[in-house]
């Protein structure tokens, strides 16, 4: 049943599961939306996040769609932690827990780190956007929000609230990462819905095309072609420009087909060696191709255990 009442516990406050009898602890609130709020617990010793539902029936939704991405092997597997209700004042309220990632909002981690991360970021939600789809779910609100980043570049969604089955209506969504918006398709379910939202996202985390996104945009002069002539201008996005263009055009069939071309463009794009004049040109040169390479394991590392 829903409940217009929502609970709002304290810092220190014990929640604990009637089914299960798992005791967390909360230590504060990370966000809240339409229909719950997140928050900051721990137990034994290790912190998660804990989501409060309003709904019964929308909590055991996003429950049932956690379980089927999360379980077995890959990028989410161990995510989903624990499921239960708790009696808070009398009512009961479902919630379940998930892992807690560490990390700072995707913007604001390429604002201080430089936008050259968004390299190894972006290979890293293409793993997990095509982890989802070939599971037969679609992400749906994907922005820069709902992509954390840890200090050393591991990229995580968070936030599936709004998980929606393939061929399904979108769930939740947000306006200026909407396809439909843009004009550029439908709002059904599909891996192309979730990669146009990922070519806004470079967008956005590259600070390309603010004209794009004001407000006052007619919706008569929104369009793909809009953003794409928007990344051309930029020098910031011309190493991504390629893919871009297919993501913003729906040009990729799959999303492993997306993750597998922005793969390709991360490994050609090394510094062509210059003429040496110096033994400080050369040591400078040097530490570019020592950086490079550090780079490229780093990337290496990241995407080694795709699926």
């Amino acid at each position: 049943m829903t409940t217009s009442y929502k609970p709002e516990p304290a810092a220190g406050s014990v929640l604990t599961g009637k089914w299960k009898g798992r005791s967390y602890r909360v230590l504060g609130k990370l966000g809240e939306g339409a229909n719950g709020a997140v928050y900051l617990v721990g137990r034994e010793g290790r912190r998660y996040a804990l989501k409060i539902g309003l709904d019964p029936a929308d909590v055991q939704s996003e429950v049932n769609a956690l379980s089927a991405i999360t379980a077995g092997q890959g990028p989410l597997a161990g995510f989903l932690v624990d499921t239960d209700d708790f009696v808070w004042r009398g009512a009961s309220y479902s919630f379940y827990v998930m892992k807690y990632v560490e990390g700072r909002q995707s913007a604001l981690f390429l604002e201080k780190e430089g936008p050259e991360w968004l390299s190894v970021i972006g290979l890293k939600l293409l793993v997990q956007l095509t982890h989802l789809h070939e599971r037969g779910w679609v992400f749906g609100d994907l922005k820069t929000e709902n992509v954390l980043v840890s200090s050393y570049g591991e990229a995580q969604l968070v936030d599936f609230g709004g998980l929606s089955p393939v061929g399904r209506s979108v769930k939740q969504f947000t306006e200026i990462y909407d396809r439909s918006y843009w004009n550029a398709g439908t709002r059904t379910a599909d891996s192309g819905y979730d990669l146009f939202a990922f070519g806004v996202l470079c967008l956005r985390l590259l600070d390309v095309g603010e004209d794009c996104f004001r407000r006052d945009l007619l919706p008569q002069n929104r369009s793909p072609e809009l953003l794409v002539k928007a990344a051309e201008a930029s020098p910031a996005c011309r190493a991504y420009l390629p893919c871009l263009r297919r993501l913003l055009t729906g040009g990729y069939l799959s999303s492993r087909e997306a993750y597998e071309d922005w793969r390709a463009m991360v490994y050609s794009r090394r510094a062509r060696p210059a003429k040496k004049k110096s033994a400080l040109g050369r040591g400078f040169k040097a530490g570019i191709a020592v950086s490079a390479i550090l780079f490229l394991s780093v990337v290496y590392l990241y995407i080694r255990d795709l699926l």
